[in-house]
């Protein structure tokens, strides 16, 4: 594994202005959420044009969002940091329907279909912001290809960020997106992507088995949390003409009456937005958003070792991989949604984070 890799940066052009002779780079890419970096570069390098980064050894495109200039005596350095593209999306909001001076809202309430075509409908709906004539603000990004996968998503305009918003679609069906920087057409594009199935039941593609039984793996951080965890909501909606109350179960098979735990939610729809049975799928579908965040949650956090795997070449950020911790008897596969690299002094360390396991065994 290399040591490092080269880091360019470019001004709000896109123009390229230095290669960044950095002494500490931390590049922490996530799949859920947009990443982040950090630079440490010396005083006499730093250029105020500075705006964007980029590197042709990963995927992603940083804007600096931060510079933070620290005296230490001997050494003077800049430090650099800032978000991936990714978070640009998160300069538009998910507003909802109403009365307003938006001129080009969309007509629908929610969006039902494949999770990707879901996506692109609410990137292509609320990217762009236009108040009058003289008013617009584009955000610049445009449309990618649309591939239709992914489970079936129906989702409400509720005031998320878009970014936020297009995240949460996509999680149910183990995708996420990425905002690309082309250089050849100057465009920065999003597309909706996923990992690979690298799991030992698969026959597609080289199996990745994570184990300190294997010696792969070192500092391995596992947590298991049930605190905060509800398998069925009820749902409530009072206006003047009419009084609902839902039950909505989560998506497990069976719940025993003893293991039932449920949670409250008085519900903000507009009533007269919906059709009868298009207002209750919507009530079902806020109970179910409300217990997605209410798992019990196994978040599993390790450092790789050198020389099992090569990191984005048997494995990468998005996969589904095994994972094998027998000192507390977990066996699982599970989406790596953390990458994080740290270059300094010439050493080189990833550590790896991954969401909540599909248990085999506990």
């Amino acid at each position: 594994m290399s040591i490092g890799f080269n880091v360019i940066a470019l001004d709000e052009n896109y123009e390229i202005i230095s290669l960044l002779r950095y002494t500490n780079l931390q590049w922490n890419r996530k799949y859920f959420e947009p990443g982040i970096f950090s630079l440490e570069i010396p005083l006499e390098q730093y250029d105020s044009r500075y705006k964007y980064i980029f590197t042709k050894d990963r995927p992603e495109m940083g804007e600096i969002t931060q510079v933070n200039y620290i005296d230490q005596g001997e050494y003077r350095a800049i430090y650099l940091s800032g978000y991936f593209l990714e978070n640009e999306l998160n300069r538009r909001v998910v507003y909802r329907k109403g009365d307003t001076n938006i001129k080009n809202p969309p007509s629908w309430v929610n969006q039902s279909g494949n999770a990707e075509d879901v996506a692109f409908a609410f990137f292509n709906a609320f990217k762009d912001v236009c108040l009058s004539d003289s008013n617009q603000f584009p955000l610049g990004i445009d449309a990618g290809e649309n591939q239709s996968r992914g489970k079936t998503a129906n989702h409400e305009r509720c005031g998320e960020l878009l970014g936020n918003k297009i995240y949460h679609i996509l999680q149910a069906s183990k995708m996420s997106y990425r905002v690309a920087y082309d250089f050849e057409s100057s465009r920065k594009v999003f597309y909706v992507w996923s990992g690979c199935d690298r799991t030992q039941e698969q026959l597609e593609n080289n199996p990745v088995i994570f184990s300190t039984r294997y010696g792969n793996i070192k500092k391995p951080n596992v947590l298991m949390d049930s605190t905060n965890y509800k398998n069925m909501c009820i749902v409530d909606h009072e206006s003047e003409e009419s009084v609902y109350s839902r039950a909505v179960m989560s998506g497990e098979t069976v719940i025993e009456a003893d293991q039932a735990s449920f949670v409250y939610l008085k519900s903000a729809l507009n009533r007269n937005d919906y059709a009868e049975d298009a207002f209750l799928s919507a009530l079902d579908t806020e109970g179910i958003s409300e217990l997605s965040d209410r798992v019990k949650t196994v978040n599993v956090e390790f450092d790789a070792m050198e020389g099992s795997y090569e990191y984005r070449i048997d494995f990468d950020l998005g996969d589904v991989c095994s994972i094998e911790i027998p000192e507390v008897d977990i066996s699982a596969d599970a989406v790596l949604i953390g990458c994080y690299e740290v270059i300094k002094k010439g050493t080189w360390s990833l550590t790896l984070e991954f969401g909540t396991p599909i248990l085999k065994r506990r």
